[in-house]
């Protein structure tokens, strides 16, 4: 059975998506609400984007650490490296689909952002579960590497 067939199938799985999902919303309202405020204080796009995902990537480790994932067989500082790293591989896509959506597409850039929050969560809900709150990246992928 794949990963994601077990996630889906799994109560405890699904119990940690809908937390992931419940957290997700109230990390969504701090970035979104804060990517608007800076907006409209006239903030050039790419400053709003990273200002904004960074108080929500802050507030999405902590809740996930100590809420859903609750996994500390790792220490905090190896959990957090390997968030971070997975975040800021998510941040080029973020800022590259809001100005997108904004420059090409002709959204608000609130709607911009939103679509790039969307389309970041289910990946980033494996890549968290697996690898910042999981075994890591090294230890996962260890038999892939030699």
């Amino acid at each position: 059975m794949s990963m994601i067939q077990r996630l889906i199938h799994s109560p405890a799985g699904a119990a940690q998506f809908v937390r992931y999902l419940i957290i997700g919303s109230t990390v969504f309202l701090i970035d979104v609400g804060s990517f608007q405020l800076l907006v409209r204080e006239h903030a050039l796009l790419i400053v709003a984007v990273v200002i904004s995902y960074g108080l929500g990537i802050s507030t999405h480790f902590a809740l996930n650490r100590y809420w859903n994932f609750r996994m500390f067989e790792r220490t905090m500082a190896r959990q957090a490296r390997t968030y971070l790293v997975i975040a800021l591989a998510q941040l080029p896509v973020t800022i590259a689909i809001v100005e997108a959506g904004v420059h090409y597409a002709k959204l608000p850039p609130l709607d911009a952002k939103i679509l790039a929050v969307l389309l970041n969560v289910p990946l980033s809900f494996l890549a968290h579960k697996y690898l910042t709150f999981g075994a890591g990246i090294r230890q996962t992928f260890k038999g892939f590497v030699r």
